[in-house]
């Protein structure tokens, strides 16, 4: 059974942080200044460089985060729309990652059958970014046409996620800010290249543009323990995802959308471990699966499908969840902003990203390399038991980070002679 879920809707919600912006009543449009916290004067404008672009709701929640956490260190943050040129919104961009994506009649035929739901999957993503996400007017498509934002803003940052992640961008010089000529403010916040090392040429490349930052920081620690290897100055954050306090995400997300137990699955990636995983642990607990969709055409036996939700919907759904069964980064970050039970089946590839979060966090136990792993899993229900008071200390950190950053900015400019 497949559900479309209800239009988007504004939701209202209280925010526990007087630091922090309130997830609600956040004006739509792109590249209105006034989304987020209004900046006081002489506040610095710092330009982000992430991946917003692609249709997956941990990329849009992560650079909503980000904004958000710019915002409340004092910062008058604008997403810079880069796409990455691989990337689109239509059917034969999906197929350029795909295993059908050889030969010319294929490639026709899979357009075909696809477009519409490729254009679908945009819209639920661009609706959110135009409500949420205070975008640059123009859109940046190449490297080339980055070079004439260096005099527009006073800083520049790059991050949260895999964005120096070689083999999904192609080419990480927008993403190593390389575009900026020497002298521009820069640093980075939670970036990871999603692999324990890069190849030796992209090494080269990533230490002699990262070197020209003026404060760097990585998602994962090994990533800072790698770069840090390679002589550079390097600090490990959590994702902006953790830093920011639940009480903010609660606000965001919508009413419940359904009204009975459930087991969620969340799935990114063709997984056999996950879907073993979701069959036995459905027989052994007796609830109902629920499978979040990105593609209609993507099914799981006996699991009700819910398909393309909004992204405060999927946050809804994470939250109301008995168990969450996913492979995806962002799904196992968010159980632990909502405190919901669940299990993490690692990826054949960037499976190293979710077992670092899990380590920080005291639920290790929580990941599974083997199917039958979860008929002796001990399974509780109830709020996840993890280490809140390490992911507190966390959020301070990152906070004092971003503030560290802006703080030079902020300084008094000497008067002209």
């Amino acid at each position: 059974m497949s559900d479309h879920i209800r239009a988007p809707e504004q939701q209202a919600g209280p925010f526990g942080s007087p630091s922090f912006p309130s997830a609600v009543g956040r004006p739509a449009g792109p590249g209105s200044p006034s989304v987020g916290r209004p900046a006081g004067p002489g506040s610095p404008s710092v330009a982000l460089l992430t991946l917003h672009a692609v249709r997956d709701y941990g990329s849009v929640l992560q650079t909503l985060a980000t904004q958000v956490l710019l915002e409340s260190a004092g910062a008058r943050c604008t997403v810079l729309d880069f796409r990455r040129e691989n990337a689109g919104d239509d059917a034969l961009h999906r197929l350029a990652g795909s295993r059908h994506g050889r030969g010319p009649l294929m490639r026709r035929a899979y357009g075909l059958v696809h477009e519409r739901e490729a254009r679908r999957r945009a819209l639920v993503f661009q609706d959110f970014l135009a409500r949420r996400i205070n975008l640059t007017r123009r859109h940046y498509d190449s490297y080339e046409s980055l070079r004439g934002t260096a005099d527009q803003y006073d800083s520049f940052c790059v991050g949260s996620d895999q964005v120096w992640n070689i083999a999904r961008n192609l080419d990480n010089r927008p993403f190593y800010l390389s575009f900026l000529p020497p002298g521009v403010h820069r640093f980075s916040f939670a970036s990871s290249p999603g692999t324990p090392t890069l190849p030796a040429l992209e090494e080269e490349r990533a230490v002699r543009a990262l070197s020209a930052f003026d404060a760097l920081s990585v998602r994962e620690p090994s990533a800072r323990d790698y770069l840090a290897g390679l002589g550079l100055d390097v600090q490990q954050h959590v994702d902006p995802t953790l830093a920011i306090p639940p009480a903010y995400w609660r606000g965001l997300a919508s009413d419940a959308v359904l009204n009975h137990e459930y087991l969620l699955v969340h799935q990114l990636n063709r997984n056999p471990l996950l879907t073993q995983a979701v069959s036995r642990l459905a027989a052994r607990t007796g609830l109902p699966v629920v499978r979040i969709g990105h593609w209609p055409t993507a099914r799981m036996p006996l699991a009700r499908r819910i398909v393309l939700p909004t992204v405060e919907d999927f946050l809804a759904l994470i939250r109301d969840a008995s168990l969450v069964v996913t492979d995806s980064f962002h799904g196992v970050a968010l159980s632990h902003v909502f405190a919901t039970q669940f299990i993490a089946a690692p990826p054949p590839q960037y499976g190293g990203c979710l077992a670092s979060v899990l380590g920080l966090l005291g639920t290790r136990s929580r990941l599974i390399r083997s199917a039958k792993q979860t008929d002796v899993l001990p399974l509780r229900f109830g709020p996840l038991l993890f280490d809140r008071r390490r992911l507190g200390d966390e959020r301070l950190r990152a906070g004092q980070y971003l503030r560290s950053c802006l703080a030079p900015l902020r300084a008094p400019r000497p008067e002209a002679s």
